[in-house]
């Protein structure tokens, strides 16, 4: 390989061989041995790894419950932010393929995404929910799974962005029948062994 000789001195050609891990392995690892370390900051708030590795769980076993089996699409419309990272290490823990999806897809857009994948579940931020809703007839969709941004926000931000943002920006919304809400997948009891892929995660676009 002609550019291996412009490396610097003493830089190796390969960091090989490579563990057979994937990240679950190191979240596992990671929630062991630092469960309080933070794993993910925003705005304010900081998720620690043991805290990212029980949710995540709990989102695989709701998915499991729900009757994703192993191979199925989820899809991701949320921007970065804690649902995004929550749910896409819950779908690889169930074995699901995660199919994130832009925020700002138009509607045309989002449904050639969705009805090219068969993609049948879909995790979306409040503020798309009107647009996912808006173009469910023409997909496969048949799990909508809604969170709020305001979730994962420090308590008085959290009090700040429901008296002035919330409705004004459209993140309010009011879910139609069969469509669940994250919060409540996350807590709910009774939760079956989640199913741990030992193959390495795919993201599909």
């Amino acid at each position: 390989m002609q550019w291996l000789q412009h490396y610097d001195q003493g830089v190796p050609g390969t960091l090989g061989p490579y563990q057979e891990r994937t990240l679950l392995d190191d979240l596992g690892e990671a929630a062991a041995q630092r469960p309080g370390a933070p794993a993910l900051l925003f705005k304010g708030r900081t998720v620690g790894h043991g805290e990212l590795d029980r949710l995540s769980d709990a989102f695989a076993a709701a998915l499991v419950r729900l009757g994703v089996a192993k191979g199925d699409r989820v899809a991701l419309l949320p921007p970065n932010c804690p649902q995004f990272l929550i749910c896409e290490l819950g779908a690889w823990k169930a074995g699901a393929v995660v199919h994130p999806l832009n925020p700002i897809y138009t509607e045309p857009e989002l449904q050639g995404a969705l009805g090219r994948t068969g993609t049948e579940t879909i995790v979306v931020l409040t503020p798309f929910y009107g647009r996912v809703k808006a173009v469910q007839p023409g997909t496969a969709l048949t799990r909508v799974v809604a969170t709020n941004v305001k979730e994962y926000l420090l308590p008085l931000l959290r009090v700040l962005f429901t008296l002035a943002k919330e409705r004004r920006d459209g993140h309010r919304v009011r879910l139609q029948e069969g469509d669940l809400w994250l919060g409540d997948l996350l807590t709910a009891t009774g939760r079956p062994p989640v199913r741990r892929s030992r193959w390495r995660p795919r993201t599909r676009r």
